[in-house]
């Protein structure tokens, strides 16, 4: 297992599973039954540095 995280969000196209990462400089992920993942979290809130 790999031990890194990135926040990423669910997609559902039809029958096919996409998590696509908030980073754009990594690729979404298409997953299908033979791949497992594991959800650590939800993020349900953001901070942002006013200017």
């Amino acid at each position: 297992m790999d031990e890194e995280a990135t926040l990423k969000r669910i997609y559902k196209i039809g029958d096919i599973v996409q998590l696509r990462a908030e980073n754009p400089s990594f690729k979404p992920i298409t997953l299908n039954g033979d791949t497992s993942v594991l959800i650590l979290g939800k993020a349900t809130y953001k901070l942002s540095k006013v200017l």
